[in-house]
């Protein structure tokens, strides 16, 4: 049954990763009356770290906690690159959507790294000198 959990949450990870990722392009250029609203670099943050802090508590892996990020992190990628047809999700020119691919990687790698320090370090054993 444990097993089973821990393949559960890291698909919902990765599916989090993923869906979170296409909410935040589409989210990228937001304007309301002439203003744009960075609604999509707010979210990489937030979701990212909760991606992490969720997969890790599911599965109870590091490595596994670190999976949706890199799905986010593809999925990110892949939509600030032009297709064959000329279409292009991110710009170079949107900069709430380019924030958004570096405050998402930030966040994730800030939820990573505090999640490697948090682990228990195994007790170093000492000899007795005489």
């Amino acid at each position: 049954m444990e097993l089973l959990l821990r393949i559960a949450g890291t698909v919902v990870g990765l599916l989090g990763g993923l869906l979170t990722a296409l909410w935040e392009i589409f989210l990228s250029p937001p304007h309301t009356f002439g203003i744009i609203l960075p609604v999509s670099p707010v979210l990489a943050i937030v979701t990212n770290v909760a991606l992490v802090w969720f997969t890790r508590k599911v599965t109870g892996s590091n490595g596994l906690a670190l999976l949706p990020g890199v799905v986010w992190f593809g999925t990110m990628l892949v939509g600030a690159m032009r297709t064959t047809e000329g279409d292009l999700l991110i710009p170079g020119n949107d900069w709430p959507g380019l924030l958004a691919i570096l405050l998402g990687a930030l966040g994730w790698g800030v939820a990573a790294y505090r999640m490697v320090l948090n682990q228990t370090a195994p007790p170093v054993a000492t000899k007795r000198s005489r």
